[in-house]
């Protein structure tokens, strides 16, 4: 797996990265709507935090 991110360019890992909250957010909305709809603050502020997150620490690195 390391070598697989490796041979990764960093900005790939980062798209995936903002990506990657996105979709397992909307994966909890279509496949698991009982749980979303239980504890929709809560996902929708950790996708949040993880999207501010990589955008704050990461961002600066590609201005």
């Amino acid at each position: 797996m390391l070598s697989f991110l490796d041979a990764m360019d960093a900005r790939t890992i980062v798209v995936i990265g903002l990506i990657l909250p996105l979709l397992v957010t909307l994966g909890l909305f279509f496949f698991a709507r009982g749980f979303f709809r239980r504890f929709w603050v809560l996902i929708l502020l950790l996708a949040g935090a993880l999207e501010w997150f990589l955008i704050v620490q990461v961002g600066p690195l590609f201005l």
